[in-house]
């Protein structure tokens, strides 16, 4: 049987010892962040019906004890945690951000749009130019000569880079070349950094406000929210309470 949570935080000596091995290892943003969910699970408030039948359905032909070691948890309750923990944070998120959402996605102007492009980068515009003009007279195509002369990781991929958010390109003049070009079409080369880079789009996708773009957004504005009030936490600064507006008519 594997030690428990007390018998190994024992074994890792008094709690300066422990302290510092959280900020060594940079766990502190994690702990709080972990200490935030754990407040809002208990805000939420999932019924006993609800969290009885996720115990049913973890547990399978596993004993009680079996299932709370699996977790890692000492007792029931660290375990409702553990079960509680996806529902709670989701139900939390939809009545915190879920109105708003729509008018998010409409405000990033196209940033959610899906990017697949091929890059190839060298640090010597002769060779630079050379290669484009091997390209755009059909001498060799995109993938062999980005895996012969790319300087960087892409080589390895053929040059191929992508599906990513077109808003989330770095540096952001990328989003603004690639939605110039035409699917197949290769941008001479320009200087970016101490790079020559020819880029070809391979296929832009728009991107639509459906469930999956909804849970993408959902979560993004959760990560934000909970970020924000771990580092207020960090600076000594209050995050401020959490309010959640109990609504039966959810529990399921």
């Amino acid at each position: 049987m594997t030690l428990d949570f007390l018998t190994v935080i024992n074994q890792l000596g008094d709690n300066e010892d422990l302290l510092g091995l959280i900020r060594r290892l940079n766990l502190l943003p994690q702990l709080l962040r972990r200490q935030e969910e754990e407040a809002i699970i208990q805000l939420v408030d999932l019924s006993e019906e609800w969290l009885q039948e996720r115990r049913k359905e973890h547990l399978g032909e596993n004993s009680q004890s079996q299932l709370l070691e699996s977790q890692a948890c000492e007792k029931n309750s660290d375990l409702d945690l553990n079960l509680a923990r996806e529902e709670a944070l989701h139900r939390f998120a939809l009545q915190q951000f879920g109105p708003g959402l729509e008018e998010v996605f409409l405000a990033a102007n196209g940033g959610h749009d899906q990017i697949v492009y091929s890059l190839l980068r060298v640090s010597d515009f002769a060779l630079a130019q050379e290669l484009w003009i091997r390209l755009e007279e059909g001498e060799t195509t995109f993938a062999e000569a980005a895996t012969e002369f790319s300087e960087g990781p892409e080589s390895a991929r053929k040059g191929i880079i992508g599906p990513n958010a077109i808003a989330t390109l770095q540096p952001p003049q990328l989003e603004q070349i690639l939605r110039t070009l035409r699917p197949g079409q290769i941008h001479q080369p320009m200087q970016i950094a101490e790079w020559w880079v020819l880029l070809r789009l391979e296929h832009l996708t728009p991107a639509r406000f459906d469930t999956d773009m909804h849970q993408i957004l959902l979560q993004k504005q959760m990560d934000e929210f909970l970020n924000e009030r771990v580092q207020n936490r960090l600076k000594g600064e209050d995050p401020g309470p959490l309010s959640y507006f109990l609504d039966n008519s959810s529990e399921s």
